[in-house]
């Protein structure tokens, strides 16, 4: 069998003798002034209103005392506080421009170290092939400037296709001869 499961306990005594009565003085009548300074309101939370009672805006913000507050006062380190994080935001968007700035940088002189390796390979492969004439020309164009290298851009094409006539009609030819 099991204990159980409630505690019987007794009350306590009250006390041995009558308590000694509390001589008061006659009651005074309040005046309107004393009435509203002892005035207690009644308790209202903001949390929990388990009744469901309707209760008006002005006496929840006067249960947590808001109304009562004229202190407001500003700490003087505030000001410094937003000043110092303006400043650390405006350094910051500094530093990240700055940043993005140089890796723009980086990324076109990678990518026209790239296309130089492979103008330099294009015209091995013409010297190569036998189109020396048109990769001379174009070796000795200036590669920073924008509107020349489109120039020989051009050039080179219309060199590398009339080197392609040329193979094309010699091979033509070439077979004419052994048909």
């Amino acid at each position: 069998m099991q204990p159980p499961k409630h505690m019987h306990r007794k009350a306590p005594r009250g006390p041995a003798e009558d308590p000694v009565p509390v001589l008061h003085a006659p009651p005074e009548k309040l005046s309107k002034e004393e009435r509203e300074a002892w005035n207690v309101p009644a308790c209202i939370s903001n949390w929990k209103n388990t009744r469901g009672y309707t209760i008006p805006l002005d006496k929840r913000l006067a249960a947590d005392g808001r109304g009562l507050r004229d202190d407001a006062t500003i700490n003087p380190q505030f000001a410094v506080l937003s000043e110092s994080l303006y400043v650390a935001e405006r350094q910051a968007r500094e530093e990240v421009r700055t940043r993005a700035a140089v890796q723009k940088r980086l990324v076109l002189d990678e990518r026209e170290r790239r296309e130089g390796e492979l103008r330099e390979l294009a015209n091995k492969a013409r010297m190569e092939r036998g189109g020396g004439g048109a990769a001379v020309a174009m070796s000795a164009a200036p590669a920073s400037s924008a509107a020349p290298q489109e120039q020989d851009a051009g050039e080179s094409r219309g060199a590398s296709s009339r080197v392609r006539a040329d193979e094309e009609s010699d091979n033509d030819s070439a077979e004419s001869v052994t048909h």
